[in-house]
């Protein structure tokens, strides 16, 4: 996660989790968080089930990364928002429709079709770390 914010002289990793459900956003957040620890790295991993909200987080204080896992268009919606906000933010995007195309236009690190499993979550993170 070569993209990160200085504060304070440190280095911070602010990563987003954007989903509609609670049980999805808190089985990807810790994950991420575990994937971390393991790498010695300990980011702030904020959970967000409302566009609005995190949108306008992000105006205020970009995420280094993002996990958008949102149905439909409304994820595709999300993802190019994102790209247009904060262009330097890292990508992982989940799906249920194959939007793989335009997660390649819009620079993803990684795209998912849901179901997504553990080792598939893993890969997309690592690709953050690459």
């Amino acid at each position: 996660m070569p993209n990160r914010r200085k504060e304070g002289g440190k280095s911070v990793y602010r990563i987003a989790v954007l989903a509609e459900q609670e049980a999805e956003r808190q089985r990807y957040a810790e994950q991420i968080t575990r994937f971390c620890e393991a790498k010695g790295l300990f980011p702030q991993v904020m959970q967000y089930d409302d566009q609005e909200c995190f949108f306008k987080t992000a105006q205020k204080d970009a995420p280094t990364n993002a996990v958008i896992a949102l149905s439909g268009v409304a994820g595709l919606n999300a993802a190019e928002h994102l790209r247009s906000l904060c262009p330097a933010c890292r990508m992982i995007w989940c799906s249920d429709l194959d939007f793989s195309l335009h997660a390649f236009r819009l620079r993803a690190d990684y795209f998912l079709m849901k179901p997504v499993s553990e080792e598939a979550f893993r890969r997309g993170l690592n690709a953050w770390i690459e």
